[in-house]
């Protein structure tokens, strides 16, 4: 015989959520799947924006002892931003420098996009140095951009949160407001890079801050002709929600998630991995509430739109999950049948993270069964 609170207690420890790059997840109790703001000088006070960020990183120099770490896996890397709309247009057989700029820009993000991120770093450093001889102020701004999303990309949160702060200050000097959207943009990442560098206070400050400027947008401007700045506020939604996981928070971060998939789908439909990743996240918020009848919902829903998206390794997680979910409630054959499918799932298509997922919830179950 075995207890269901023993085997609550066992599953719980790894229900998977699984990290997305561009709407970004975080590890949980139970596993779900895993872009901040403007700096002012500091006689500014709490009421105006920009604050957030500079009292608290003044703060954390001061009070912070120690800083997590998280194995969160690759971040996919996105340039969220428009600043290459800020050169003039050339055309592409031009030979002046500043086409010549754009073109070791254009190859610096393609290596990025290609995993090659050590060749990226020295396009970028290059890249730079040819901004600065050509005295290009918003290719310069540009280049920063591109090496603070790097170094998200490659987990080096610290420098990346440096890189988008001089990113921001220089949008500043330039006349930018702290409300615009390439600014809301920064304020973001920033926030979700405080999050997961562990300072979670601060980071609470800077999406707070951040969900508040994109909700004054939307009153103003109406949905009809907000479609960048609520998929900027669905996206910050999400991390939102992640961090009100982390601190326990689940009510709070369930309607968050809900908010987020429901702006995430609307601009982009059901079929994609984004949303997938919000669903996965939503029903472990459910199972943290108990909620076990939503949490399957969900979870069957990611698997069933999962199934119409080719090769979707995170396919397997879904179904480790769902096993996991299982193994909370006692089910233990059922369990066994989604874990043993999402092993299999994770060797054919050499995804780790769902092995391992499936292998804990295996082996859980043969030590129940003895």
């Amino acid at each position: 015989m075995f207890r269901p609170a023993i085997i609550s207690s066992l599953a719980s420890r790894f229900f998977i959520s699984i990290n997305h790059p561009r709407i970004a997840p975080l590890t949980i109790p139970l596993a779900s799947i895993t872009n901040h703001a403007p700096i002012r000088d500091a006689s500014t006070t709490w009421s105006q924006p920009g604050t957030w960020y500079q009292r608290r990183h003044e703060y954390d120099q001061k009070n912070d002892t120690h800083q997590r770490k998280r194995n969160l896996g690759p971040l996919r890397f996105v340039v969220a931003s428009s600043f290459l709309s800020w050169f003039s247009k050339k055309n592409d057989d031009e030979d002046t420098p500043e086409s010549q700029l754009i073109t070791v820009i254009k190859r610096s993000i393609l290596s990025i996009q290609k995993e090659e991120y050590h060749k990226a770093e020295q396009m970028l450093h290059l890249a730079l140095k040819m901004a600065q001889d050509l005295q290009s102020k918003d290719g310069i701004t540009y280049i920063y951009d591109i090496m603070a999303n790097l170094a998200m990309e490659v987990g080096d949160f610290a420098k990346a949160e440096k890189l988008f702060v001089n990113v921001m200050q220089r949008l500043f000097s330039d006349g930018f407001l702290e409300d615009h959207i390439k600014m809301l943009h920064i304020s973001s990442k920033i926030a979700h890079l405080a999050q997961l560098q562990g300072h979670l206070d601060k980071a609470a400050q800077g999406f707070e801050w951040t969900l508040a400027k994109l909700e004054e947008k939307l009153k103003l401007l109406g949905n009809d002709n907000a479609k960048e700045i609520r998929e900027l506020w669905g996206i910050t939604k999400n991390w939102y929600a992640q961090l009100l996981m982390e601190s326990k928070r689940f009510a709070e971060a369930k309607q968050a998630f809900m908010q987020a998939y429901e702006a995430y789908t609307e601009i982009h439909g059901l079929l994609t991995e984004e949303g997938l990743t919000i669903l996965n996240n939503l029903s472990v918020a459910c199972s943290n509430l108990e909620d076990y009848a939503s949490a399957e919902r969900f979870l069957k829903e990611a698997i069933a739109l999962a199934a119409q998206i080719p090769d979707l390794s995170e396919a397997g997680v879904y179904k480790a999950n769902l096993g996991l979910l299982y193994l909370q409630q006692g089910l233990l054959q059922q369990a066994s049948e989604f874990c043993t499918f999402a092993w299999r799932y994770g060797k054919q298509h050499q995804h780790e993270e769902t092995v391992i997922q499936a292998s804990y919830c295996l082996d859980q179950i043969k030590s129940l069964q003895k």
